[in-house]
């Protein structure tokens, strides 16, 4: 499997493990759906989950995910 490919599917994975959880948090507060039932939850994941990161090197592309609130990037 390719760098690019591992990262994009952690960060996917990691996306909607963070998204499901906090759906299936707010629906215990929430008793009928409606949009922010929805629309927090993915605020919250979009927050949460590490953006894919790409650096390009002499010897090429390096890859890796970085958290909105850390400055270390973990590499791939």
């Amino acid at each position: 499997m390719s760098p690019r490919f591992k990262m994009l599917g952690i960060h996917v994975i990691i996306f909607l493990t963070s998204f499901l959880i906090l759906r299936i948090i707010m629906m215990q507060f929430i008793e009928e759906p409606n949009a922010m039932s929805i629309i927090l939850p993915l605020g919250l994941a979009w927050l949460i989950a590490p953006r894919p990161h790409v650096t390009q090197l002499q010897s090429g592309k390096e890859y890796g995910l970085k958290f909105l609130f850390g400055k270390k990037v973990m590499k791939m």
